[in-house]
Formats: C-alpha cells, structure tokens, sequence
C-alpha cells in the first residue's frame, strides 16, 4: 500500500503510540456508529446516514494499516450493541451474535482496505484532495467503497437472519446511501483538517467563515419553517465556501447542514419531509449529495489552479 509521506499530516503526540491508534480508531468509530444507530429508517432499522464508515476510511487513509484493525474492532462492538436485542427477540444464540457481528466487521474492513489501496493507487501516494481530477477519483472510489461495504454488511445480516430476505434490495440501498453520504462528509472533513499543506485561516478569513457558518444555520433554521425553496440557499454557500476556503470550508458546512437538516427532518420539520420524519432523512440525500459532490470537485480544481498560477506567472 502506498503511504504519504509522515510530515504530510498532522500527528498529535498521542497517536505515536501504535497499540493507542487502534484503541482510538475503535473507539470514535463507535461513537459515531453510535450516533447513526440513533436515527434508523423502516424496513429493518437501517439508518440513513453512516459517518462511521467515512470516518473508517479516513482513518486507514492518515494512519495506515493498522487503523484497520480498529475499524474491524470498533465495528464488532458497535454490531454487537446493535444487534443484541434483535438477536435476543430472533432467539438466536450468543455465538450468532458474536458471528453476524464478526461478519459485518469484516465487510467493512474489506472493504476499507480495498478503497484506501486504489485511492492511494490512482493518487502514487499523495494527497488525494489535490486536483479536481482526484477529488473525482476519491469520489467515484468512495462510491464504490460503500457498495462494497453495504452489499457485505446486507449480505453478513441476511445469512444470520437479522433481516427479511424480500428486503435485501431496499436494505442494500439504504445502506449504500447512508454509507456514501457518511463518506463525502467525514472523510474529506477529516483528510482536509489533518492535511498540513493547506490555506492557513488569518484573522480576516476566520471572521468570514463565522459568517458563512452563521448563514448555513439560517438556512436551516428557514427550512425548519416550512420555506421549500430556501433549500436551494445553500448552494450559494457552498459556493462562497469552495471559492474562498476550498474543501476544508466544503466539507465543515456540509457537515453542518446535514446535521442541523437530519435534526429537523426527525423532528418532523423541514422541506425535506414528505410522509413522515423517516422520509425525510431519505430525502436529503439526493438533494443534498448532489450539491456537496459538485462543490467539492470544483474546490479541486480550484485549489488546482491556484497551485499553478504562480507557476504561470513566472515564465
């Protein structure tokens, strides 16, 4: 696998520690897959969005290897919690338990470990936030990151009959949906803030981005409120964000919003409900993936031409 340079992100001094990586990957991940066990759709309790898997593969892109360990380990224990009622009320044995969630622990590293090796692959090691040509190279692998992920997880939860067989496909879906947004939120989120070579925030920029984070909250607080249409605010921010803070600014925001629009989407408000506070977090999805896919690959190649302007200027 290829490995980045250690100077090119950061590393707290209590991550030197390799047993400590581990320990600590496992632990956000399961705080994380806490936190999207929380909010689950119909048929068969799927959440809608997984930052955890985001945050698994940013983890194996900075550390290495060894963070798939934790990953593997803080899916187990996460899927053990999850699916110890279920198993419970199935009359499914301790050993099923510790088995299914084995199995889906080992799907997601699977699939962790396959993604991050092709988007080292395709990047020979460097950053992969780069270029817009690897902003959509990361994109198009996460992608296929979270079907790979989805199909084994549905896949391990079927065999041990934690699910009903004729909703395999929508479960699938669900998953792969959840999956894919959790990931262009967390992990260029994550990669982006550890990443040292970036736009360095002055006193100026930093007053700018409280506004810009201020205007995110208003949006949503508007959308709350029944106005539809302002939904669509929040591509000019994303906008203003891709231009003046690339895809650093990019990925906070969209964090933001999806966590302020997933808050007021279960409570039942918003544009994006339809029938009831399940389907709205489904539907922010399309909307929403959509938006943030397009302003990341424009942060790439912005960033991209302001890397070589200089170069420009000077022949």
């Amino acid at each position: 696998m290829y490995k980045l340079d250690i100077n090119d992100y950061y590393t707290p001094f209590f991550l030197k520690s390799s047993l400590f990586k581990i320990v600590l990957v496992a632990f956000v991940f399961n705080v994380l897959a806490f936190l999207s066990f929380r909010i689950t759709v119909s048929p068969d309790n799927l959440s809608p969005i997984f930052p955890d898997v985001g945050f698994a593969l940013a983890a194996v892109l900075i550390i290495g290897r060894r963070a798939i360990a934790g990953v593997w380990v803080g899916s187990f224990i996460a899927n053990m919690f999850s699916f110890w009622d279920v198993c419970k009320m199935l009359d499914k044995s301790l050993l099923e338990t510790i088995l299914s969630s084995a199995s889906v622990a080992t799907g997601v590293a699977i699939g962790v470990t396959i993604s991050a090796y092709l988007i080292n692959l395709i990047n020979k090691g460097e950053y992969p936030l780069k270029t817009g040509f690897s902003v959509i190279s990361f994109l198009a692998i996460s992608t296929l990151y979270c079907g790979i992920c989805s199909l084994l997880c549905v896949s391990a939860i079927s065999f041990w009959g934690l699910s009903t067989p004729n909703h395999f496909i929508t479960n699938w879906t669900t998953l792969w949906k959840g999956d894919l947004i959790g990931t262009i939120l967390i992990t260029p989120f994550i990669i982006s803030w550890f990443y040292r070579h970036h736009i360095k925030i002055i006193a100026t920029s930093l007053l700018e981005a409280i506004s810009l984070g201020l205007a995110t909250i208003l949006v949503c607080v508007l959308i709350a409120f029944d106005h539809p249409n302002n939904q669509y605010l929040f591509i000019i921010i994303l906008l203003w964000a891709t231009f003046r803070f690339r895809i650093r600014g990019v990925s906070i925001l969209a964090s933001l919003f999806a966590l302020l629009s997933s808050i007021y989407g279960y409570l039942g408000y918003g544009s994006f409900v339809v029938v009831n506070s399940e389907d709205s977090l489904i539907n922010i999805n399309p909307f929403f993936g959509l938006a943030t896919v397009i302003a990341l690959i424009l942060s790439g190649y912005y960033s991209d031409y302001l890397h070589h302007k200089p170069e420009a200027s000077k022949v």
